[in-house]
């Protein structure tokens, strides 16, 4: 009775907690959007004044760099935003765990098992994400990336360890993706529009820069959902992001390809490998 009714109102009390840090991330992401917003339009007054005086590209261009920048940074930042999520409780939520055969909680061996699992796999799939997104398309990447950041995430609910397992395999493949696919598309796009080279390195710091805001704004929302939910509701409270993030790529960007002479990253791999051979040394820095 009086247990139970404890357990409920502190229940509501973390609820509101939540919705109060909910409420914060919006105010913080709306805070940023204002001062892009201001200082677009700022940069709008002094590229019109420019082109007045013939000094810089006609409207036509400006605009399609910003339309480019409004494209981009949105699916970027819930892409972003659903990883800084996840990161902080990886460890916590696989020492959480319990082995269904025995009952035994997973030990330190166990945990760091699965986190090679991950590292294993977005080291052997980084070595050729690039060469996929180009030739498989960026937007599709940044889709796939989305899927296997999701697939990851909804893992942790599981209590088998090879599913476990799988998750973090999944998981570090959608690393590698993040690493590879969006930056790329951004950067072809970009040059498709015959863009200002300088433009690009702006677009670039706003999505970082906004990637600081977002990293901290989303640290508080994990660590309330975690309280409230316990460690693996960060995980969950993701999906939505990652689902918005896919969403805003597939209806608004363009699919873009890299060029047939790329070649493969098994090049790189190979020459990579020929090197330590030479040099067995090199492995003492590792």
């Amino acid at each position: 009775g009086g247990g139970g009714s404890r357990a409920v109102e502190q229940g509501v009390y973390m609820a509101a907690d939540l919705a109060a840090d909910l409420d914060k991330l919006l105010a913080a992401l709306g805070g940023a959007w204002l001062v892009l917003t201001l200082l677009r339009r700022a940069t709008a007054s002094r590229e019109a004044a420019a082109v007045a005086d013939g000094s810089a590209a006609p409207s036509d261009t400006a605009e399609a760099l910003r339309r480019l920048q409004w494209q981009y940074l949105p699916a970027w930042l819930l892409f972003k935003a659903a990883d800084w999520m996840q990161g902080p409780y990886f460890h916590e939520v696989y020492a959480s765990k319990r082995h269904v055969a025995t009952g035994e909680p997973f030990s330190d061996t166990d945990v760091s098992r699965l986190f090679l699992a991950g590292f294993v796999a977005a080291t052997l799939v980084g070595t050729a994400a690039g060469s996929l997104v180009d030739s498989r398309g960026r937007r599709a990447g940044c889709v796939l990336y989305a899927a296997a950041a999701g697939a990851a995430a909804a893992s942790v609910v599981c209590e088998r360890p090879e599913l476990l397992l799988a998750g973090r395999v999944v998981g570090g493949i959608g690393t590698s993706l993040l690493a590879a696919a969006p930056e790329a598309w951004l950067c072809a796009e970009h040059a498709r529009l015959s863009l200002p080279a300088a433009s690009l390195g702006g677009i670039f710091g706003w999505a970082y820069f906004g990637d600081s805001l977002v990293a901290i704004a989303s640290g508080q929302v994990a660590s309330r959902a975690a309280s409230a939910g316990g460690p693996q509701a960060p995980f969950l409270a993701s999906l939505p992001l990652l689902a918005a993030g896919a969403a805003i790529a597939s209806a608004t960007w363009r699919e873009n390809r890299g060029g047939k002479g790329g070649g493969g990253g098994g090049g790189g791999l190979r020459e990579g490998a020929s090197i330590l051979l030479r040099r067995p040394g090199l492995l003492s820095l590792m």
